[in-house]
């Protein structure tokens, strides 16, 4: 995230307000760090997560203070504490990226993330870059352009978005952009998905029904999520954002009551990394918080920043290094790794080792995916008695 540098103040009885200042600014980055968390903590049920379409009720705004496409949807509970941030162990900037040659490169550049319909209010500058996440096999600088339209004027403009590698290949696609005086107001309230219905459906005497939680769902009550019927809870241990290691502000408190509930534990890792190096350094530092805690899942790898892979300075045989080393890393350390993702980057995007388990993250009744997995994420929109607000729901299928 970005923070702002306070001006010194001059005058000393102005202290009192820069440390008030102080505690805004530090406000604003933990809410950046709300809105930058993957889908898991989104409370929006969609079907394919690589394609977004904005209606005026559920407008995507181009304003700064507005919800964005990678903007998560608030799920009950403040962060009301702060993660405890960590350092880099190993310098990742000395990974020399693999070369490749234009001989090399046997596809065009593909868009990983892409908003059908935006909303621009009038004489706001548009920035493509909030609506589409976009990479190419080898070239990790791709050329991206867009028909120009006048953001002065209110109308309805259609416009074709094209990406470009090294090799001349190409690919296009049609974007709408609305610009209006106002922007629509977001939709209605979205329901729960209550636990009994939940349980009723799908607990089987072959599987485990759970959640998964991380600081955004506030304190829960583990022994009353325990005692309407929950067998296990998957937390967020921490992750790497934005170049800085850090840990999820209520983690030690979940797994010390979770487990004294009796419920079974496991923990995923929110990535960001660039290079094998970067893994390297996140699996050290999880291995700091977790210190030898037994584990009844796989830790599972959850890397979805798709909507600004183009930053990364990445093509997709970088990305696909990521997981192998993931999984090295955990198991020097003996635990077993796994990788979660929704339905569509799995089939898409990540390229999976053979044998490795998959939590799959798909929002329907029934999944079509054709691999195997070892847990379904079903819903972003649960409600458990012990939990305030939204929590995501998981049925766990062991080996498959």
């Amino acid at each position: 995230m970005k923070r702002r540098r306070l001006a010194r103040i001059l005058i000393g009885t102005s202290i009192l307000v820069a440390a008030l200042i102080v505690g805004i600014i530090i406000s604003a980055v933990v809410a950046g760090r709300k809105n930058r968390e993957n889908y898991m903590n989104s409370a929006v049920s969609g079907e394919d997560i690589n394609t977004v379409t904005a209606t005026p009720d559920e407008a995507i705004p181009a304003t700064p203070s507005a919800a964005t496409p990678d903007a998560e949807a608030d799920k009950s509970g403040d962060d009301d504490s702060e993660t405890v941030t960590g350092t880099v162990t190993e310098d990742a900037e000395t990974y020399k990226q693999k070369e490749y040659s234009q001989e090399d490169d046997k596809a065009a550049p593909r868009f990983l993330s892409f908003t059908n319909e935006v909303y621009l209010k009038t004489g706001e500058d548009f920035d493509i870059h909030r609506y589409i996440g976009y990479a190419d096999d080898i070239d990790r600088d791709v050329e991206l352009s867009f028909d120009e339209f006048d953001t002065k004027e209110v109308g309805r403009y259609p416009i074709k978005v094209t990406i470009t590698d090294d090799t001349e290949k190409s690919t296009t696609r049609d974007m709408i952009v609305n610009v209006v005086n106002e922007i629509p107001s977001g939709g209605g309230d979205i329901k729960f998905y209550n636990w009994e219905d939940f349980a009723s459906r799908y607990k089987a005497d072959d599987n485990m029904i759970g959640i998964d939680v991380s600081t955004f769902n506030g304190d829960i009550d583990f022994e009353k999520v325990k005692e309407a019927g929950c067998e296990f809870v998957i937390m967020r241990i921490g992750g790497y954002d934005n170049g800085t290691l850090y840990q999820d502000g209520k983690f030690a408190q979940n797994f010390k009551n979770a487990k004294a509930a009796g419920l079974k534990v496991g923990i995923y890792w929110h990535a960001e990394d660039r290079n094998p190096i970067e893994v390297k350094n996140s699996v050290a530092y999880l291995m700091s918080i977790l210190d030898g805690e037994e584990l009844d899942f796989p830790i599972a790898y959850d890397w979805e920043d798709y909507m600004n892979f183009e930053e990364y300075g990445m093509n997709l045989y970088d990305f696909a290094e990521l997981l192998p080393a993931f999984n090295t890393e955990i198991e020097k350390y003996g635990y077993e790794a796994s990788l979660y993702g929704s339905k569509s980057y799995l089939q898409d995007v990540w390229t999976i080792p053979e044998g490795e388990p998959v939590w799959l993250a798909h929002y329907v009744g029934n999944t079509d995916y054709p691999d195997s997995y070892y847990m379904w994420q079903l819903s972003s929109i649960g409600n458990i008695d012990g939990v305030n607000g939204y929590v995501d729901l998981d049925v766990y299928y062991g080996d498959s």
